[in-house]
């Protein structure tokens, strides 16, 4: 027997205790700081590898990773700014419009922050600098702070103020981009446009896929698709990339600077932009901005207040371990649930009880594609399974 105890970055720390290579593992993760183990293991298909351990074990360091992204803000500083209390509030401003989807004021200024509440929500800052590119496609170098926030505090901050929050759980983007310059209208050079997509991606915490443009691809949208905002018709790939929205921009230069027109589609609904701006490059910041908004005004949920509010929820599918750690991966990102316990385990089902924090907790679940529901029982029971 050995313990494997890999410390993941502040706050989460994993436990493993393999018990022989042809006996299950026991994992748990709590915070680092706090009593108890907040998750619990119930004896599920063995592992039967030390690859199924690597695995799982690199599966929640990703995870978590991913998760904490969001409570991490970046503000450009001029090169002789000494890093203050007014580059943090720019940074915690991109991570507050970030988890609001408020995108046309300044949380921090409406919220009448100061640099000391900035610093007291603050779990580390350094000076970084980043490659990016200029409006005329040149590469710059810009010196930023990248402050990492502690999400807990961040999260009761916007629960006191009553500020709906987005979570975590957010569908990915699969952007059709069609541009029209001297070249003659085509399918957008990734290597051109990706670089920015990024940037704003990151800033608005949004995960931006763009379409290989292979065969594949191109026997279900043509660029007359694109142009003409035919989304029905691309809506038939997002599935190949794991898309919940689909969304097309269609950039044109015209002699006065360059046009464009953003649509995309989330839950059924329709939505569009007109913009202007000097360059291509110019055109990508005020689409990804707006759907920022759309997914917030769409997803984001109020926190509860009053009596906790509990639902039992029932998993199907379960296997093994690493399964068995997604869905606590999951329950344990998911912005409306609180806390949660096991109730009882049998054969691949297990059942929860989960304390609600906010509502929306279905299209939580269903944002996540890691969970599918099959139904909802009489007594309010959520039956679950897993997806894949």
């Amino acid at each position: 027997m050995f313990i494997v105890a890999v410390r993941l970055r502040f706050p989460i720390v994993l436990y493993c205790r393999l018990l022989s290579p042809t006996e299950r593992v026991i994992c748990a993760r709590r915070p680092a700081r706090g009593p108890g183990l907040r998750l619990s293991f119930r004896a599920m298909k063995p592992l039967r590898s030390l690859t199924q351990l690597t695995l799982l074990v690199v599966f929640l360091v990703l995870t978590t990773t991913s998760a904490r992204a969001l409570y991490v803000g970046e503000a450009v500083l001029a090169p002789d700014e000494a890093v203050g209390g007014a580059s943090l509030l720019r940074a915690l401003d991109e991570v507050l419009i970030r988890l609001t989807g408020r995108v046309d004021e300044s949380p921090v200024a409406m919220l009448g922050l100061t640099p000391a509440d900035a610093r007291a929500l603050t779990q580390s800052q350094q000076r970084v600098r980043v490659e990016r590119l200029d409006s005329g496609g040149a590469r710059v170098e810009e010196l930023r702070l990248r402050a990492e926030f502690y999400p807990p505090a961040v999260d009761e901050l916007l629960a006191r103020q009553q500020l709906p929050r987005l979570g975590q759980q957010r569908p990915a983007i699969l952007l059709w981009v069609a541009l029209d310059d001297e070249q003659g209208p085509r399918l957008a050079d990734a290597s051109m446009l990706e670089p920015e997509i990024a940037e704003q991606g990151r800033r608005f915490g949004l995960d931006v896929v763009l379409p290989l443009g292979d065969a594949m691809d191109m026997a279900l949208v043509q660029l007359a698709d694109i142009r003409g905002g035919f989304i029905d018709i691309a809506e038939a790939g997002a599935d190949r990339y794991g898309a919940g929205v689909v969304a097309m921009a269609d950039l044109r230069k015209g002699e006065d600077g360059w046009d464009g027109r953003w649509l995309w589609r989330i839950d059924g609904r329709d939505l569009g932009l007109q913009v202007q701006g000097d360059s291509a490059l110019n055109l990508i910041e005020p689409g990804l901005r707006a759907m920022l908004a759309s997914l917030a005004e769409r997803y984001a949920t109020l926190s509860l207040s009053g009596d906790p509010s509990r639902r039992r929820v029932q998993v199907a599918g379960i296997v093994d371990a690493v399964q068995y750690a997604e869905v606590l991966r999951l329950f344990d990102q998911l912005g409306p649930v609180a806390s949660y316990r096991v109730l009882a385990a049998s054969g691949r089902e297990i059942s929860f009880e989960v304390e609600l924090a906010s509502d929306g907790l279905e299209d939580a679940i269903a944002l996540s594609r890691v969970l599918v529901i099959e139904h909802r029982a009489a007594d309010g029971t959520l039956h679950l399974r897993l997806g894949r």
